[in-house]
Protein backbone atom coordinates (compact mmCIF):
# COMPACT_ATOMS: atom_id res chain seq x y z
CA UNK A 1 0.00 0.00 0.00
CA UNK A 2 1.20 3.53 -0.85
CA UNK A 3 1.91 6.05 1.56
CA UNK A 4 0.09 9.61 0.73
CA UNK A 5 1.98 12.70 0.85
CA UNK A 6 0.84 16.19 0.49
CA UNK A 7 3.98 18.15 -0.54
CA UNK A 8 4.34 21.50 0.18
CA UNK A 9 6.94 23.88 -1.69
CA UNK A 10 8.50 26.49 -3.02
CA UNK A 11 9.43 24.16 -6.04
CA UNK A 12 12.88 25.71 -6.54
CA UNK A 13 15.13 23.20 -8.76
CA UNK A 14 16.15 21.20 -5.23
CA UNK A 15 12.01 20.94 -4.93
CA UNK A 16 11.62 20.13 -8.63
CA UNK A 17 13.99 17.40 -8.36
CA UNK A 18 12.16 15.68 -4.87
CA UNK A 19 8.78 16.12 -6.69
CA UNK A 20 9.75 14.18 -9.56
CA UNK A 21 11.07 11.40 -6.97
CA UNK A 22 8.08 11.77 -5.03
CA UNK A 23 5.57 11.33 -8.45
CA UNK A 24 7.63 8.81 -10.14
CA UNK A 25 8.19 6.18 -6.94
CA UNK A 26 5.58 3.36 -6.64
CA UNK A 27 5.34 3.55 -3.26
CA UNK A 28 4.26 6.84 -2.94
CA UNK A 29 1.00 8.64 -3.52
CA UNK A 30 0.85 12.45 -3.72
CA UNK A 31 -2.45 13.71 -3.28
CA UNK A 32 -1.81 17.03 -3.86
CA UNK A 33 0.65 19.96 -4.21
CA UNK A 34 0.53 23.39 -2.25
CA UNK A 35 3.03 26.09 -3.55
CA UNK A 36 4.12 29.27 -1.99
CA UNK A 37 6.64 31.78 -1.96
CA UNK A 38 10.43 31.13 -1.33
CA UNK A 39 13.52 30.75 -3.50
CA UNK A 40 11.23 31.72 -6.56
CA UNK A 41 7.69 33.65 -6.57
CA UNK A 42 5.24 31.91 -5.87
CA UNK A 43 3.66 32.44 -9.65
CA UNK A 44 6.59 30.93 -11.29
CA UNK A 45 6.97 28.11 -8.21
CA UNK A 46 3.15 26.66 -9.27
CA UNK A 47 4.26 27.16 -12.92
CA UNK A 48 7.25 25.08 -11.63
CA UNK A 49 4.95 22.41 -10.11
CA UNK A 50 2.44 22.17 -12.75
CA UNK A 51 5.69 21.25 -15.56
CA UNK A 52 6.83 19.19 -12.97
CA UNK A 53 3.42 17.08 -12.90
CA UNK A 54 3.05 17.16 -16.61
CA UNK A 55 6.70 15.91 -17.32
CA UNK A 56 5.71 13.25 -14.83
CA UNK A 57 2.39 12.24 -16.39
CA UNK A 58 0.65 13.17 -13.18
CA UNK A 59 -2.60 14.51 -12.77
CA UNK A 60 -1.97 15.72 -9.55
CA UNK A 61 -3.89 18.46 -8.60
CA UNK A 62 -1.42 21.50 -8.15
CA UNK A 63 -2.64 24.74 -5.61
CA UNK A 64 -1.19 27.95 -5.44
CA UNK A 65 -0.85 29.63 -1.78
CA UNK A 66 0.88 32.44 -0.05
CA UNK A 67 2.71 35.17 -2.05
CA UNK A 68 4.89 36.11 0.51
CA UNK A 69 5.86 34.76 4.05
CA UNK A 70 2.55 35.23 6.39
Amino acid sequence: MPRTFLIDTDTASDDAVALIMALRAPDVRVAAITVVAGNVPVAQATRNALYVAELCGSEVPVYSGANQPL
